[in-house]
């Protein structure tokens, strides 16, 4: 076994804000963090009033409650799973929050037509497993060139319609049924997941959100603002400032988590900070986790010819088959997490109201 991502911790801040024209806050998140274990849960429910908010809610309090069940938080559990059972784990954990609003919807036929998006990712040093059902989003900031990639993929009509071609991506941004889903929580009994898969290094940032944000905000400012700041509460809540100065239109809900090297293992990089420029500016080459030797001699990622950055990006899985080699760099990871504590930031939690499931309401 090897432990990627030794040396590192995170640092995360989660919030949530009802926005500028919504009543009430149909978004809930949840973030559970210690230095070297995350769990975050972004949750935009539909439905109207009560419904939505009442979709959310049993969402992250389903998925949060059976991974503390599982012990997902502890390194002898986490280390003996391999990525497939971490995997199945997530599927799992969310198809049983769809079964209770499935259920709950049924009982209490007021709800009828609740449902949530749900993006949730569970980082164990340098390694993250993202599973996400709705149009929340998971984004990779990358510390050392300051590029941004989404990991997730929309559930939406409008983003099918892109993938098919049907549409370009600058007509998209202002279809009339961008909001329209065809796969989220609550909405059948049967529902799929998708998983991802993805490794991190010192610098970077993972930000998960919901659709409020990027409503307002692009993907690029996402990652200079991300990038400004090295406390995560201050990112998360200077970019909900910008969507609420820009309109606000809908609840925004943010989650930043920063993979930081400890201060134990940190070494100069040269780093140059202007107080006037929100641009940073590295010298040297950047920190890269310590990865294994591949069993047919192909060259490790510390190798001077090895671009880690392209490695990376090969491991950002939607469902794809694992073969024999990366099997070998995801199962079994060792981590360093100092026991289990039970930390919430709900943020600002003090509305309600969301809907974006259908375009009649």
């Amino acid at each position: 076994m090897y432990s990627p991502g030794h040396g590192v911790r995170l640092r995360s801040n989660a919030r949530t804000n009802t926005g500028r024209v919504r009543e009430n806050n149909e978004d809930k998140v949840l973030l559970w963090a210690r230095d070297h274990f995350v769990l975050a849960i972004v949750a935009d429910g539909m439905g109207g009033a009560a419904a939505g908010e009442e979709a959310s809610r049993i969402a992250v309090e389903t998925i949060h409650k059976r991974l503390v069940e599982l012990n997902i938080h502890a390194d002898d559990t986490f280390n003996t799973m391999s990525a497939d059972i971490l995997g199945d784990t997530l599927r799992e954990v969310i198809r049983a929050a769809n079964d209770k609003i499935v259920q709950h919807a049924v009982q209490y036929p007021e709800l009828k037509g609740m449902g949530t998006t749900v993006t949730l990712a569970i980082i164990h040093n340098a390694y993250a497993i993202i599973g996400h059902v709705g149009d929340s989003r998971a984004y990779l900031v990358d510390g050392f060139d300051g590029n941004i990639s989404q990991i997730t993929s929309d559930h939406s009509f409008v983003e099918a319609m892109v993938a098919a071609g049907h549409i370009s991506r600058a007509e998209a941004e202002d279809h009339p049924m961008k909001n329209v889903l065809y796969r989220a929580l609550g909405q059948s009994e049967e529902v799929d997941v998708d998983i991802y898969h993805s490794y991190l290094r010192s610098g970077d940032r993972l930000v998960l959100c919901s659709d409020g944000l990027t409503l307002h905000v692009k993907p690029q400012e996402i990652a200079r603002v991300s990038l400004a700041e090295k406390r995560p509460d201050v990112t998360a809540e200077r970019l909900i400032d910008i969507a609420n100065e820009r309109g606000g239109r809908d609840n925004v809900s943010v989650i930043i988590v920063n993979v930081e090297e400890e201060e134990s293992q940190q070494i100069d990089l040269d780093h140059e900070f202007s107080d006037e420029d929100d641009t940073l500016l590295i010298k040297g080459k950047p920190v890269r986790p310590l990865l294994p030797t591949e069993s047919d001699g192909s060259p490790s990622l510390d190798h001077p010819q090895y671009d880690y950055r392209d490695y990376r990006r090969s491991l950002q899985l939607n469902d794809s088959p694992i073969s024999p080699r990366r099997s070998n760099f995801l199962p079994n990871l060792v981590g360093t997490s100092p026991g289990y504590s039970s930390d919430f930031d709900f943020g600002d939690t003090s509305g309600e109201g969301r809907d974006l499931a259908y375009p009649d309401q």
